[in-house]
Parts: C-alpha cells; structure tokens; sequence
C-alpha cells in the first residue's frame, strides 16, 4: 500500500510499505479517505523526533523505528475481527489513542490517561497511509449527512470538548480564550456548540475574523486593552480561562485576566518555558488545570454530533492536498507557519 513514512526531521517520504496487518479480535481495518495534520505532526516533521519511536522501542506499542505519521484520520472499514460491532462498509473516524481497559484510569473513565496509551500515528502507524488497523471501540461512526472534511475533524474537535468538560464551564458561563490557531478554532467551535458565551483574544486579526464566524461572542486583539476587556466578565476578573496559544507569556497573561476562585485550563503546549505569577495564582486561589487528549467513548461521539450538525470546514481547514503532496503542500508549511488553518490529507 502507498503511504507516507518519517524517517526523521524533515525526512518524510511517501512510498510503498507493507500492508496495514489483519484486524485481530474486536478489531477493524479502515480504508483511509482523509488525515488531517496539526502542530503535533508539523513539530515532529521539523525538529522530532519527540513522540515517535524511531530510535527507541515504544514502552506501550512496542514499535520502533521509521513509521507513518498521522493521528487525525477518517474513512470506510474493510475488514473486521471477531467480536467488532462495526461492519465493513461503514464510515468512521478514529479517535486514535488506544488504552487497555484494566488499568486503573481505565477503570475510571479516563481512558486518555491508561497506563499504556499510545497513539496511532505518533505512537506507532497511523492514518497517512492507505490502510490502518485500529480497534473498533476507538472509532465512531459517521452520519450520512456528514462529509468527510468536516468528519476529519471530530478527533481534534473531541480534544477541544474535553478540555471543555475540564474546564466546568456549563453553558452560558463565559469562558476566556487564549489563542485562535489549530485547537484554538475548534475550542471555539465546541464551545458553541455548547451554548458556552466564548471570548478569544489572539495577536491575529484574520484569526480573530475567524473565530466570530465560529461562534466567538467577541475577540480582541491580545494586548492590555484585550485583557482589561475580557476581566470585566467576572467581578474579579475571568471565571474560566483557556490557554490554547502555547505562548510562552500565555499562562502568565491567563493568570492576569482570571478572577478570585476562578480556573485556568492549560491546552497549549509551550515550546519554552512559561512565565508564571504563582504567588499571584495563590493568593487568587486560582485552580491550575491541565487537559491532556481525550476521552474516546464520550468525546468522540459528541464532536461528530457537533460536526454533522454544523460544518466548520469551509472555515478551519486551508487546504486540502494529495498524499504525494504531503511535505511541500502540508507538512513544511505547516512547520513554517504559513497556513491559515488546518492541513488535510487526502489519501
């Protein structure tokens, strides 16, 4: 089968490999229509690897070596294992990360926080390629009246649900949103879906233009008057902040804006080290809570109810390009910071 495979910083080439190994119980092989990239795959590309397993066997799946990139993927299943509940023909998308079911975290719920996660695509093979493997219980199925674009955006979408769900912010209470790039957009998106009043602020104007047509009951321009802004939400300041931007000053800048008592998610991944008011943090008794993944069972269902009520492709996604396309027209102007929302795969 042709698929995409990293060989190391900068080095992705597309070829062909072995085919995707046969479904094993509870298992489905999906017929990969569509793999959308993030800042994840774009850091790999660029500077990795970080999370690929190229020169040390992965603990949990135990792969090592070169391998095909790509966790955000969506497609038709072509073959089951015994004991999968979805039959061939059906229309999927999966939530890529694979958990055990016996662990303690799985026990409870957090299924994203299982002992031995890992993940298709940064973990071992994922979606760039023609064919991938994966368990049916990490899968949802797509409605009819979904198309793939925007399907191929549920796995994202579930991450952007769950760190809402961290946040405790039920609809109607406002939330404070740091940054508008890749997961920025799809918070905003999830939020109203919700019915969550979201308020953004980003450095970018285009950004901002997007996140009002996403839903955003306003966005502002990230600076000391932005901030002054958004404090008025609360009596103290912000009850619930997202920071989605991964900039370094983000954290202290979402720590200025919230109020006594309120929340701070952490969502974005800084490249360099934050800056920080903990004495500020303390005194406010601000909870400091992080949001990792998702979780597969109720996330992912809910972000394609959410996609097949209300298309958002036609405002995230940038382009769309062939697999023999991925590094020139994906994966380097994503790295390099040039594109205007997500990069979708067509495979």
């Amino acid at each position: 089968m042709r698929a995409a495979v990293y060989h190391g910083p900068g080095d992705v080439r597309v070829g062909t490999v072995p085919d995707a190994p046969a479904p094993g119980p509870g298992e489905v092989t999906i017929g990969v229509r569509l793999c959308g990239l993030c800042g994840t795959d774009a850091h790999e590309f660029a500077h990795g690897p970080a999370m690929i397993p190229l020169h040390t066997r992965h603990p949990a799946s135990g792969h090592l070596g070169p391998m095909v990139p790509g966790h955000e993927f969506m497609g038709v299943v072509t073959a089951t294992g015994r004991g999968a509940a979805i039959a061939p023909g059906t229309r999927v998308v999966a939530g890529a990360g694979r958990w055990c079911g016996r662990c303690p975290a799985c026990a409870g719920g957090r299924t994203n926080l299982c002992h031995s996660y890992n993940t298709h695509g940064l973990n071992r093979d994922g979606g760039l390629a023609e064919y991938v493997t994966v368990p049916a219980a990490m899968c949802a199925v797509v409605p009819d009246g979904c198309a793939d674009e925007d399907a191929v955006l549920a796995q994202p979408l579930a991450i952007a649900l769950h760190a809402l769900n961290r946040s405790g912010a039920g609809p109607g209470d406002p939330v404070v949103v740091f940054g508008a790039g890749g997961i920025g957009t799809l918070l905003i998106a999830a939020a109203a879906f919700r019915g969550t009043p979201v308020h953004v602020l980003d450095v970018d104007p285009e950004r901002l233009e997007t996140a009002v047509a996403l839903g955003a009951a306003s966005a502002r321009i990230a600076d000391a008057a932005g901030l002054d802004a958004v404090r008025t939400l609360g009596r103290t300041g912000a009850p619930v902040v997202i920071e989605a931007s991964g900039a370094a000053a983000g954290l202290r800048d979402a720590l200025r804006v919230t109020g006594a008592g309120g929340r701070v998610v952490l969502l974005g991944l800084p490249s360099t080290a934050p800056e920080v008011d903990v004495r500020g943090a303390v005194v406010a008794e601000v909870d400091l809570i992080s949001t990792s993944a998702h979780v597969c069972a109720s996330d992912l269902p809910e972000a394609v109810a959410a996609l097949d009520a209300r298309p958002i492709a036609g405002l995230v996604v940038d382009r769309v390009v062939p697999l023999e396309e991925v590094v020139a027209g994906a994966l380097a102007p994503l790295a390099a910071g040039r594109l205007r929302g997500k990069a979708v795969v067509r495979v």
